[in-house]
């Protein structure tokens, strides 16, 4: 046989042999498949995860249990921000098996597309996108029972009030529910949730409240929906404000009270107190206000404290200008003021003020002294009895305001 020929005959047994080990490695024995993968393929492979599990006359009974994490409150929107892990369990009777036939499986995970799932969202989130961290695994049991825990976050609209910032309670209600089945097909029997705080947030949760409802829609008036509420109300941890709140509030009611408390020879250390004062209201009106929104319907009480107050430094500095003047103008006080500034009564409220002894005493006992000195004297008895009587009825002003708006 010539070389040829030879060489022919080698390649045609080279191409069987190989085509031949290749066909005996393209299947593999029946021991190297696991007990889950042919579980897997023998559940799904004619399952339809479109059609819901249920019949005419059994509903898909459903339990929902929302697990709270974390709440939080956006001012500028109006919108309370939820944290959430919604579990919600159910029976598909298409999943069921037997354990000892695959080798004591008594559960499997499933990826989010290869199983049917109720529509549980929340009606009145503002987002479309609730998910946290992309759609995640089922657990199914060899008895048809489904475990679908999704982390989601929710944004509902919350009408904030603010009044008692920054001690204030906030309070938002969640609606969660199938979006498209009515109870004739996925029936909420069973609505709970708990609360799993997460450390190091601003907001606390002080309680929830869970109830079903159920409504008919114009559109389906024979078919009942259901739902479950969550009523939420969280409050601000404050702690970190008392500072912020309580030590400039006393601090610029002091200042203010100081000026009664100065000599009538200090006009000008009287106004720039005031003035100094009122830079210091000013400025913290200006740090809330940057912290308020414009588009809420309450305003908090210490806004509204620090607005009076600084009503009450202007009136000061007016006072002080006033009574400035009428030390030093040379006109007599009427008749009644100086009756009143000669009288014992200023010294028998015990005012502090050492008021100049009756005129007619004085001119008896001293045909020397100038007129004019006295009745000097009697305009700085009556400025100094002003600014007593204005310290205590400002320190009861103070007293109520921060009661009512601070404390």
């Amino acid at each position: 046989m010539d070389g040829p020929r030879l060489s022919g005959l080698f390649l045609i047994i080279l191409t069987t042999y190989c085509a031949t080990g290749d066909a005996s490695n393209s299947k593999l024995p029946d021991e190297n498949i696991t007990a889950g993968h042919e579980l897997r393929k023998q559940l799904l492979k004619n399952y339809d995860k479109v059609v819901v599990p249920a019949t005419s006359k059994k509903p898909v009974h459903m339990k929902v249990n929302a697990v709270f994490n974390s709440v939080e409150m956006s001012y500028e929107t109006s919108h309370m921000i939820i944290y959430a892990s919604l579990k919600v369990a159910w029976i598909d009777d298409r999943l069921t098996w037997d354990p000892n036939d695959y080798d004591k499986i008594n559960f499997i995970a499933v990826e989010h597309n290869e199983i049917w799932r109720p529509d549980i969202m929340a009606y009145n989130n503002i987002e479309a996108n609730t998910v946290v961290h992309g759609n995640t695994q089922s657990i199914v049991y060899n008895t048809g029972d489904v475990l679908w825990v999704q982390p989601v976050q929710y944004r509902i609209y919350c009408q904030a009030d603010m009044t008692y910032w920054p001690y204030d309670t906030q309070t938002g209600l969640l609606i969660v529910g199938s979006w498209v089945y009515s109870t004739n097909a996925i029936n909420i029997t069973d609505a709970a949730h708990e609360i799993f705080l997460t450390p190091h947030t601003e907001w606390q949760i002080l309680r929830i409240s869970s109830d079903k409802i159920t409504k008919f829609y114009s559109c389906c008036p024979n078919e009942p929906y259901v739902s479950v509420e969550y009523n939420i109300t969280i409050n601000r941890k404050s702690n970190q404000y008392h500072p912020v709140v309580f030590v400039p509030a006393l601090c610029t009611a002091l200042l203010n009270l100081l000026v009664f408390g100065l000599s009538l020879d200090d006009n000008r250390y009287k106004l720039t107190i005031s003035l100094f004062d009122a830079l210091i209201v000013v400025v913290i009106l200006q740090v809330l206000y940057s912290k308020i929104p414009l588009i809420l319907s309450t305003v908090p009480l210490i806004a509204i404290y620090y607005t009076y107050s600084l009503g009450l430094i202007v009136l000061t500095a007016i006072i002080s200008v006033v009574i400035k003047n009428m030390t030093i103008t040379r006109k007599p006080l009427s008749k009644p003021i100086s009756n009143i500034v000669e009288s014992k009564f200023i010294e028998f409220l015990a005012m502090g003020v050492d008021g100049p002894s009756s005129s007619n005493q004085t001119l008896n006992e001293d045909k020397e002294i100038d007129l004019q000195y006295i009745e000097y004297n009697k305009r700085q008895t009556f400025a100094k009895i002003i600014d007593k009587i204005c310290f205590i009825i400002f320190s009861i002003i103070y007293g109520i305001l921060l009661s009512r708006f601070v404390f």
